[in-house]
């Protein structure tokens, strides 16, 4: 089968290879990445299941991903459906990853199908250590690692992955210690009222979403909003007292505000750079009817409900 996970692997392999033995700041080296990052993608996806790469559009695609010859060439999703999939299904695959690969994409697409010259003086600094955290959370979930992939590229790849955290970590060590020191240098009166209106932000910020939670703030030490990206969801249970469904939510966090200091962290990276990367979860609940997608008129005679109502009202009335 054209989606085995192995095929792809060693097709994402060989197209990885041919771009590292160009020079690395060459439109030919960004062009066969862009072309090894999609297909280890599709691979990371076969590897679950080779049905997750199926465009649902049409029964054949979804057949051929279970050994059944289709009559006409099987089609695969887009890269768009590709990568939101993979923040589904690959561990540690976040939003901003995802984000990246579809702009990587979208010039692989105006290289071969316009006449820009997509790849042409583009900084490999601004794109490729990225590439590479993406490229190793996939081989990750594919139980290999760069000198598999890469051979002896491996370990430039994994330095540049090293320097790219390194620099992450000190920008957010100086953004929490920017907001520290900020606040701390306000006057009395306008931490007064700075502090006066924090509380009304923070449920502002946590009603917009049921995935978002209170933190304590990595800078200042008081409340802050922290929020992410649904992971997971438990099955769910009913609760047989108040009929109402719940199901446990595991977030991935990915973002933080503090009303206090003014601290915003933006991204899963820079929360795990402030020890604030763990999972968390929170409760959903829901209306057994809505759940289950119930029509209460299939069940209940309106018509008659409305009646009856009518002659209790009536009853009540004629009893004052």
């Amino acid at each position: 089968m054209d989606w085995a996970s192995d095929s792809l692997y060693n097709k994402a392999k060989l197209f990885a290879q041919r771009a590292h033995n160009e020079p690395v700041n060459s439109a030919l080296f960004a062009f066969w990445m862009s072309l090894s990052l999609e297909l280890l993608a599709r691979s990371a996806l076969s590897h679950v299941h080779p049905v997750l790469l199926a465009d649902p559009k049409e029964p054949d695609n979804l057949q051929y991903a279970f050994g059944i010859v289709p009559k006409g060439i099987p089609k695969s999703i887009a890269a768009k459906a590709l990568f939101a999939r993979c923040s589904i299904f690959v561990k540690d695959f976040t939003d901003k990853m995802s984000g990246h690969c579809l702009i990587v994409a979208d010039r692989r697409n105006s290289e071969l199908h316009t006449g820009a010259a997509a790849f042409e003086g583009i900084d490999n600094a601004k794109w490729l250590p990225a590439s590479y955290e993406v490229i190793q959370v996939l081989l990750a979930h594919l139980g290999r690692d760069f000198r598999d992939f890469l051979g002896d590229h491996g370990e430039v790849a994994l330095e540049a992955i090293k320097d790219r955290r390194d620099t992450l970590k000190k920008e957010v060590q100086d953004k929490l210690s920017a907001a520290k020191k900020a606040y701390e240098a306000l006057s009395p009166e306008d931490k007064v009222a700075r502090d006066g209106r924090a509380p009304a932000a923070i449920a502002s910020w946590m009603h917009g979403t049921k995935l978002r939670r209170e933190c304590p703030c990595p800078a200042c030490k008081n409340v802050a909003v922290m929020g992410g990206e649904t992971v997971s969801r438990s099955p769910v249970k009913i609760d047989e007292d108040d009929n109402v469904i719940r199901r446990e939510v595991r977030v991935l966090p990915n973002r933080l505000r503090c009303a206090y200091c003014d601290l915003s962290l933006v991204s899963y990276q820079e929360l795990k750079e402030a020890d604030l990367g763990g999972i968390y979860t929170t409760a959903e609940e829901e209306d057994p009817i809505e759940f289950f997608g119930i029509e209460p008129e299939d069940y209940i005679d309106v018509e008659d409900v409305v009646r009856r109502y009518g002659e209790d009202m009536g009853a009540d009335y004629q009893n004052e």
